[in-house]
């Protein structure tokens, strides 16, 4: 008889225990086909990663099989006899890997949400085996994952904020006209209440020293309201902060004052949503953090005054980034190696005594430079506008003549001005304002001899123009590894130098246009190596005015080329 009642209470025990814990025991995971760039690498690394911390997975062989037949994830879920399906997504954006990993359960519901980055792979498949871990849906022998109660926390599309009780004389009045002015701002307010009742659930003290940590990542809170209202020497005021949800931070508190405390509550309504607003976008939009809670098996092994408190059980992951909009390259430098090629030829040349000019191909250098100082803080339109800058040169070289008389020659050209542009995914189009300088000047072969002509016979440039023009970049590839820039542009130029000076064509005008075509491939850490083409016209109309007795020289127009080939290396951040 005693048997028999020892045995009914052993199964008294475990149906209760079965109602508030579900056992990891003969369950497993399975990974999913991952997406993206190097999907399969991390994919095996995850697994590999998993295995060796003892989380019990199905074969990716197998899973693969059972996906490509089956739709749906409670039927590949039951399928594959898993618990828990696990998907990634991969992305190259600005030289770093960024991975969203989704969880769902085996009755095919989404159960958990992450994201994390890096400039590794190898750092990136780790940290995402470590998310799997923490939400604690990891099969593994002897592990045991409480189940909750609670309904679970849809992710907030906006930057989730809870206003705390305010301390001091009518504080709930001034509270309510923080909260009252919070709610025209683009924030969801979390009910105090539910903020306190998870942190009980938690186990969790509000009032120690960062104890909202906890209840604040479980619950996608960014930040907390706090306030302390006081009434000395006939004035009424209030100190309004806003706290990180992630830590002890203050990111930053206001001060209001007034002769009443309704005219308070009026000025704390009236200025609290715009005063803290940049602060909470700041914050950014949280996802919700799963709770992990210590294997029961584990903990009712250790010595009863040993065993760990309820806040030891809870653990959470820290927040190390939010769901933020994904920010444009704030700064793009490059430098690179050039060969120029030059040409220079005249039409309707009446006279005969003009010599064209070619430069098959000179070397050189150049850098360009492109920097949006709004991209180090905001995805929005601030971070859209920016400064231009290129600089080339082609190394001092000698000009040589029919005759065998040698010139020094050089060529150099810069640009400066504005750039505006409109990223869209993997496009990003863009426009540009810019003054610029483009020179081509001779020399003179010695000192001057009489009877002997010491120059060139070919007039030097120097033309000062406005550049205005348009151009798109895409990043193209499974992996996002090859690039293609391309722009093309209109110069209105308003002096020509040497070339218009009484000595030649004193009448002269011209207008140019550039364009360019870029081949880049992405490397690690923002580098990209480039290849490129450029081309550079400058159409003359010469305008030749018979100054008394006659024109030195006579053609009706002149056409001044140039191509550029370049292979250079850029960091783009």
């Amino acid at each position: 008889m005693r048997g028999l009642r020892l045995g009914a209470l052993m199964v008294f025990l475990s149906v209760a225990a079965s109602a508030g814990v579900a056992s990891a025991e003969g369950a497993r995971a399975a990974l999913l086909p991952f997406q993206g760039p190097q999907a399969s690498k991390v994919r095996q690394s995850v697994q590999k990663g998993l295995t060796a911390k003892g989380v019990l997975l199905v074969p990716l062989k197998d899973v693969t099989a059972v996906v490509k037949k089956t739709k749906g994830y409670a039927k590949q879920a039951a399928k594959l006899e898993a618990s828990a399906l696990v998907r990634t997504r991969l992305r190259r954006v600005e030289g770093r890997w960024i991975a969203d990993t989704e969880v769902w359960n085996a009755e095919g519901r989404r159960v958990d949400k992450l994201r994390t980055t890096s400039s590794s792979l190898a750092r990136l498949s780790n940290r995402v085996v470590g998310q799997l871990l923490e939400t604690g849906r990891m099969p593994q022998p002897g592990a045991v994952v409480a189940k909750s109660s609670e309904p679970e926390i849809a992710a907030p599309t906006k930057p989730r904020i809870v206003i705390r009780p305010f301390s001091g004389v009518q504080s709930a009045k001034i509270r309510g006209a923080a909260v009252r002015g919070l709610r025209k701002e683009s924030v969801e307010l979390f009910p105090n209440d539910k903020f306190v009742a998870k942190a009980r659930s938690m186990g969790v003290d509000l009032d120690a020293e960062g104890g909202h940590v906890a209840p604040a990542s479980a619950l996608a809170v960014s930040g907390l309201i706090e306030g302390d209202v006081l009434h000395e020497d006939g004035v009424w005021s209030a100190y309004v902060r806003l706290i990180d949800g992630d830590s002890r931070k203050v990111v930053s508190q206001h001060f209001y004052d007034a002769n009443t405390s309704a005219v308070l509550a009026k000025v704390v309504q009236t200025n609290v949503g715009s005063d803290f607003k940049r602060d909470i976008q700041k914050l950014g939009t949280a996802e919700p953090i799963a709770v992990v809670v210590a294997p029961v098996a584990a903990a009712s092994a250790m010595p009863v005054e040993k065993a760990p408190s309820a806040k030891a059980a809870v653990e959470v992951e820290p927040r190390t980034t939010r769901s933020k909009k994904q920010r444009p390259a704030a700064v793009d430098i490059e430098v690179d190696f050039r060969m120029v090629n030059r040409r220079l030829s005249y039409a309707d040349d009446l006279k005969g005594d003009l010599r064209d000019y070619q430069l098959k191909f000179g070397p050189g250098v150049g850098t360009k430079f492109q920097y949006y100082p709004g991209a180090h803080f905001t995805a929005g339109v601030g971070a859209q506008f920016g400064i231009d800058f290129e600089w080339q040169r082609i190394f001092d070289f000698e000009s040589t003549r029919a005759d065998g008389a040698q010139f020094p020659t050089q060529s150099q050209q810069f640009l400066i001005g504005m750039r505006w542009r409109y990223p869209k995914g993997r496009w990003e189009p863009s426009v540009a304002l810019d003054y610029g300088v483009h020179t081509f000047e001779f020399g003179v072969s010695g000192p001057p001899q009489p009877g002997e002509d010491t120059t060139s016979g070919v007039p030097g440039v120097r033309y000062e123009f406005v550049r205005f023009g348009g151009g798109f970049r895409v990043v193209i590839g499974k992996k996002e590894i090859l690039i293609i820039t391309t722009s093309i542009a209109y110069r209105a130029v308003f002096s020509v130098g040497s070339i218009g000076t009484y000595l030649w064509f004193p009448e002269a005008t011209a207008n140019g246009m550039d364009a360019m075509l870029m081949l880049g491939f992405a490397l690690p850490k923002g580098f990209e190596v480039r290849l490129g083409v450029d081309y550079r016209r400058y159409g003359f109309d010469l305008n030749p005015v018979p100054p008394p007795p006659e024109p030195r020289y006579v053609a009706g127009g002149a056409l001044d080329q140039y191509w550029g080939f370049s292979i250079g290396l850029a960091w783009r951040r």
